[in-house]
């Protein structure tokens, strides 16, 4: 097994001290914290990237298979994205009045999302979400939420999970937590309280098979209109990925709302909350505005990311590595005596451990990033860069950290 070797990380490790002195928790995003099992390992910062490598403040290389937890699609300072970007910098980014880019983005959605009759635009995926929900409680008059799935920090989505502080006890009690699966739990609560609901959010698990998921989200919409609420998907992680408009594109099952963003403008801050023409009307009636939201540099990116993906079927070809990825990890894990399975979307594979541990993960992570490899596992994110020699490299690199948690295993049972 690998020695960590501190001084690669040095700089990193020393900037990472500083800013837990200037920054609460040390960065802005907690899925981006190193954490305290790989410290050695995993690099505190990132300083560029280019396709699909990243390369720390260190110096060292990896192919990044955690894409900025997912907004990177195409591959880093991608030149189609970067050079519609720059030539909008140079004419400005916010005006007084709206951007032209508004309304060619906004037709540009609704023709590649199944659900989009109307779209319109924020800047995160949780402050979509949050106005979704908004907007749901608006046209429908009610206010209960339910949720499945995580759908940002916001105080509607986080109130599900009661021991979250800062949130008001009032608040907790208008979202319920449906987990995902339970089809007789969900027909339950819509029979005692189905009159409450205003709508149900789900984020599709990455972990599940597309067709299950399709059957499943067949049967959850019609439970919740049979009740009067809305079915929304939260489409932040999927869109773009898993298929241009989406696991609706993808199942066949569309939704009365959306909300995407993070592979819609491959890395540049934005989001839209797309939907039937009369739900989207009722933004006149309830006030959910953002100075940002029609900022035309992110706008122009996602044009032209959107574009891109359209012409090129970016989504098709990360797909086709994800299956090979998965049939690779599975063939390794029987060559070595492991028990290892690709789940979900091809475009999104999950690898895992069958009764896995928490140390084989830990060894699987901590070898992978000494190799040459920033993951985010379970969770595999490729970029449309990350062409077969990429993937390759990828795979060697996988096969030797494979190889170093049966060695592992085997230290154990001496």
């Amino acid at each position: 097994m690998s020695d960590g070797g501190r001084e690669r990380l040095a700089k990193g490790e020393a900037l990472y001290r500083h800013a837990l002195e200037v920054i609460p928790g040390g960065g802005q995003t907690n899925a981006k914290m190193p954490p305290a099992e790989l410290e050695g390992a995993y690099p505190p910062f990132i300083a560029r990237g280019q396709g699909a490598y990243v390369w720390d403040l260190d110096g060292n290389r990896y192919i990044d298979h955690k894409l900025g937890c997912g907004p990177v699609t195409l591959g880093h300072a991608y030149p189609r994205v970067i050079e519609a970007a720059a030539k909008q910098m140079r004419d400005g980014l916010v005006y007084g009045s709206a951007h032209p880019l508004e309304v060619e983005l906004a037709e540009l959605l609704i023709d590649v999302i199944p659900c989009a009759e109307m779209a319109r635009f924020l800047k995160s995926g949780a402050e979509g979400t949050a106005a979704a929900a908004r907007l749901a409680r608006t046209f429908t008059g009610r206010d209960l939420m339910v949720s499945s799935g995580y759908h940002g920090w916001h105080d509607w989505s986080m109130a599900k999970i009661q021991t979250t502080k800062g949130i008001p006890t009032c608040v907790k009690a208008l979202t319920v937590d449906m987990p995902y699966g339970d089809l007789n739990r969900l027909e339950d609560f819509f029979r005692s309280r189905g009159d409450e609901v205003a709508a149900m959010v789900v984020a599709a698990p990455y972990h599940v098979e597309p067709a299950e998921i399709g059957e499943y989200l067949r049967q959850a919409r019609e439970i919740t209109h049979r009740y009067g609420a809305l079915f929304i998907y939260d489409e932040i992680v999927t869109g773009f990925r898993v298929a241009l408009g989406g696991v609706q594109q993808l199942v066949g099952v569309i939704p009365d709302l959306a909300v995407f963003s993070k592979g819609m403008a491959n890395g540049f801050p934005i989001a839209a909350v797309v939907g039937r023409r009369d739900v989207m009307s009722a933004w006149k009636s309830t006030p959910i505005s953002s100075t940002f939201g029609g900022e035309a540099v992110s706008l122009a990116a996602s044009v032209a990311a959107i574009s891109e993906a359209r012409e090129r079927d970016t989504t098709g070809a990360i797909a086709e590595r994800g299956r090979w990825l998965k049939r690779q990890a599975e063939a390794m894990g029987a060559e070595l005596g492991l028990k290892v399975m690709g789940q979900g979307f091809d475009a999104l594979p999950n690898i895992v451990f069958e009764d896995g541990t928490p140390e084989m993960a830990r060894t699987l992570q901590r070898e992978l990033l000494l190799h040459g490899v920033f993951p985010y596992f379970p969770i595999w994110y490729i970029s449309y860069s990350h062409d077969m020699g990429v993937m390759e490299e990828t795979a060697a690199a996988l096969r030797v950290a494979m190889e170093a948690v049966r060695q592992s295993l085997e230290a154990a049972q001496r």
